[in-house]
């Protein structure tokens, strides 16, 4: 321990007045008279006080004494150094991937990541990095513990993948000229070295409990020539004993049997059965028993496939092109115009509009739309910026021999030739509508590149992705949308709302929890359904193992730790308020209980 201010015990100097006044104080000596009557006439006072006496050692002279020495210590301002592993401006890493669930190891970092966030100041500022399937900047520059605190808080651990390269890139990219910038990334090391090892200027805090786990490393749906929906479980061991495991099956979230399996240490096995289950229905998988070390990845879910899927029917001149998109067209089926959910009118009289529609440079304008002349050799100058149905897709080679010349004030062009709109969105009887002021037959579209792109986010615009269209990926991969012009996304993970876009988006990266997510587009008209897309635990995170990273750290090789210098003041202050309660009390307490004795 060390003083800041060590001439300020010079103060202690005040003991000396402060004994002179318990030396100087009047004594008065005891005489036992008969009466006092004769004094009150008296016209001189008279004193016994002996001026100055022997000292006394008292109780409350100690206290006293106490109390000016504990003063004199707090103002030279006492301090110990505290190791620490902040600097002017420190990035916390912390890994969010699923093997951090194992054995609680991302509570550990998270609380020893808040226990570290106690020294922040606006001298050591701090920023929080999360290195979970995406790596992205939680906070930067905090300089409060409570703000770091709340970073961190809000953090929670993912299924999937750490991309703590992604993370450190951030973290550089974080440093200022006019603060060294060191990082601590909390984590289990992942399973596979960094591209840049060692990591300089950076500390590597190791989190390695282990527990035993068992994980359901496949889930899948088998396919079956009689029909049955059968499901293929792969249960793997990841300890040294083997295990008997019961898995529970559950359709639309109500129980449909339930298998057992002998899995042998370190092994897998696995089965198919047959589950009650239809297109689009909803099955998971979990353990039954006790739970073990890591608890997310002892459920895994699926969606059946093979369902709901859109009619479109083609009518008018047709085309080949056509043809090929709806049958390539995830979610959508060739079907009869009676029957169909979504109609291509390529050409000829204008039909009724009951269903969403696809124009085709019809003879006759829809409603709202106004024509007069026809306009010869075009290419497309303009593409609406942030148009989903235009994303990834370059129209700029485009070519059409000709193209009616439309005006109108309700429909919105989102590719034009100048000022000759060639595609138009719209709505005629609260039914959507694509119009195609050219005949694609004579252009050079078909042969784009992105023409299936383009013609695929046409189609699920007018009629929604399909039931059916179910992606399958690792936990934190985004998922794919298209939102109509003007439409709110929800998303939903197992049926509960996670998210409400409402500016346009073209992917939702917040993946990093397993489920069933579903898309759904709402709109003035109504909601229509988007992709369905399957996150599942990433199996190589239920290994668990652990690693150290290799760094480089930011000190000097003489000191592993920095240091915090921590004042003792505040403490011995409160010592001495309670010190000197203490005294007060005893004190009172004293001259509460004298009494004057007269002898009679």
């Amino acid at each position: 321990m060390n003083l800041l201010a060590p001439a300020a015990l010079a103060l202690g100097a005040f003991a000396v007045p402060l004994i002179v006044l318990y030396m100087l104080r009047s004594r008065r000596q005891r005489v036992e008279v008969s009466s006092v009557l004769l004094w009150e006439r008296a016209d001189q006072s008279v004193t016994s006080a002996v001026p100055w006496q022997r000292l006394e050692i008292t109780p409350l002279l100690l206290l006293q004494l106490l109390i000016l020495a504990l003063l004199v210590f707090a103002l030279a301002r006492p301090f110990f150094s505290q190791e620490s592993l902040l600097g002017p401006h420190t990035v916390l890493v912390l890994d969010t991937s699923g093997s951090m669930a194992a054995a609680g190891r991302f509570d550990l970092a998270a609380d020893r990541a808040v226990s570290l966030a106690s020294d922040t100041s606006d001298a050591n500022l701090v920023s929080v990095v999360s290195a979970g399937p995406t790596a992205r900047v939680v906070a930067s520059f905090l300089r409060t513990p409570d703000a770091v605190r709340d970073a961190i808080a809000s953090l929670a651990v993912t299924g999937g993948p750490a991309d703590l390269d992604g993370a450190v890139r951030l973290g550089r990219s974080l440093a200022t000229p006019d603060r060294p910038t060191n990082l601590v990334i909390l984590s289990d090391g992942s399973s596979s070295p960094l591209a840049t090892e060692p990591v300089v200027d950076a500390d590597h805090i190791r989190f390695s409990d282990t527990a035993d786990n068992i994980s359901i490393s496949g889930f899948s749906v088998e396919p079956s020539a009689e029909g049955v929906v059968r499901v293929f479980v792969n249960v793997t061991n990841h300890t040294g004993v083997p295990a008997d495991v019961q898995l529970r099956y559950l359709v639309n979230g109500l129980p449909s049997g339930s298998i057992e399996l002998e899995v042998g240490a370190l092994s897998d096995a696995a089965r198919t059965v047959p589950i009650d289950a239809g297109a689009g229905d909803l099955v998971v998988v979990e353990r039954v028993g006790e739970s073990d070390g890591l608890a997310m990845d002892d459920t895994a879910s699926l969606v059946v496939a093979g369902g709901a899927d859109r009619g479109v029917a083609i009518t008018g001149d047709g085309s080949p092109f056509l043809e090929v998109l709806v049958e390539i067209a995830p979610g959508f089926v060739t079907s009869t115009p009676e029957a169909a959910d979504v109609l291509i009118v390529d050409g000829g009289p204008m039909p009724e509009i009951d269903r969403p529609t696809w124009l085709i440079r019809p003879e006759t304008p829809p409603p709202g739309i106004e024509f007069s002349e026809i306009a010869t050799n075009l290419g497309a100058t303009f593409q609406a910026p942030g148009e989903p149905i235009l994303d990834s897709v370059d129209l700029s080679g485009l070519v059409v021999a000709e193209a009616q010349v439309a005006e109108t004030f309700s429909w919105l062009p989102i590719v034009r030739s100048g000022d000759v709109p060639l595609v138009l969105l719209g709505e005629v009887d609260g039914h959507r509508v694509v119009y195609f002021t050219f005949d694609v037959a004579r252009s050079n579209l078909p042969v784009q590149i992105g023409f299936p792109i383009m013609g695929t986010r046409v189609l699920e615009w007018l009629g929604g992705a399909s039931a059916g269209s179910t992606e399958t990926a690792v936990a934190g991969t985004p998922i794919q949308v298209s939102p109509p012009a003007g439409a709110n996304t929800v998303i939903r993970r197992d049926g509960e709302i996670v998210a409400e876009l409402g500016d346009p988006v073209l992917a939702f990266d917040d993946t990093g929890a397993p489920g069933v997510y579903s898309v759904e587009y709402v709109t003035d008209t109504g909601a229509i359904a988007g992709p369905t897309a399957v996150r599942s635990f990433d199996r190589n995170e239920s290994i668990a193992g652990s690693r150290d990273i290799s760094v480089v750290s930011p000190r000097p090789a003489t000191a592993s730790t920095g240091s915090i210098v921590r004042e003792w003041a505040p403490s011995v202050i409160a010592v001495v308020i309670a010190v000197m309660l203490f005294e007060w009390w005893y004190a009172h307490r004293r001259s509460g209980v004298r009494s004057i004795e007269v002898a009679s």
